[in-house]
């Protein structure tokens, strides 16, 4: 396992479980419905699905990174709740799962590194009836802050082009609602909420409310599937 992953995905599992809010508001996201499948898409180790697991629902834990699960079956065994999760490695555009299989579906910033047309229609899918998503993204103002601050205050010439390429491929897929990937801009995108309208609604997602946790720069959403 790569020491700076590892670093990485243990201080945002530290940062999770040092803040008990976060966990009682996905819970609280969720009270009415009986959870007992869980996916989280873009896992790292997994926090996000601790408060599930706690409660009885089995939780899977998915992810592109080759050490998925290296670490997280660790810290949920510290957690007594190895039982109740699994790690898997795949793309959140090819989800291994039938139709309608989870109850709760987590996505905190891993849809903009994805083909997010086809990511969301793959939450969709997987995701039951009534089920509900806890989706996090990143605004615009997330990579003009990189531009800015990480970038242009700090000399740092990568961080400017990185952010300057994610915001043009931002703006195309704002304004056209398609990625265009390739060497000129990036993968990686950003997400406004009229896009993130747009094709929520085409899979059959309402967005409900904002989460607590959102904030101008990484917005992040509670959604209902209302519609196969």
């Amino acid at each position: 396992m790569g020491t700076d992953y590892e670093s990485y995905i243990t201080a945002e599992w530290e940062m999770f479980t040092g803040d008990p809010a976060r966990a009682l508001a996905s819970l609280e996201a969720v009270q009415q419905w009986d959870v007992s499948r869980v996916l989280d898409v873009g896992c790292g180790a997994g926090q996000e699905m601790l408060p599930f697991a706690a409660s009885g629902a089995f939780c899977v834990g998915l992810d592109l990174a080759p050490e998925v699960g290296s670490l997280g079956r660790i810290l949920f065994s510290r957690e007594s709740l190895a039982q109740r999760v699994a790690f898997l490695r795949s793309a959140a555009e090819r989800l291994p799962f039938r139709s309608n299989t989870f109850d709760v579906l987590i996505c905190r910033l891993a849809l903009p590194y994805t083909d997010n047309r086809l990511a969301i229609t793959e939450m969709a899918r997987v995701l039951r009836q009534g089920g509900r998503l806890l989706l996090r993204i990143h605004h615009a103002r997330y990579y003009v802050d990189e531009f800015w601050r990480r970038g242009l205050l700090s000399g740092h010439i990568l961080h400017m082009v990185h952010a300057a390429r994610v915001l043009t491929s931002g703006a195309l897929y704002h304004f056209t609602g398609r990625q265009f990937r390739n060497r000129l801009v990036t993968n990686e995108t950003f997400q406004s909420r009229y896009r993130l309208d747009r094709e929520a609604a085409r899979c059959g997602f309402t967005i409900i409310r904002e989460m607590p946790d959102s904030t101008a720069a990484a917005p992040s959403f509670l959604m209902e599937k209302t519609r196969g």
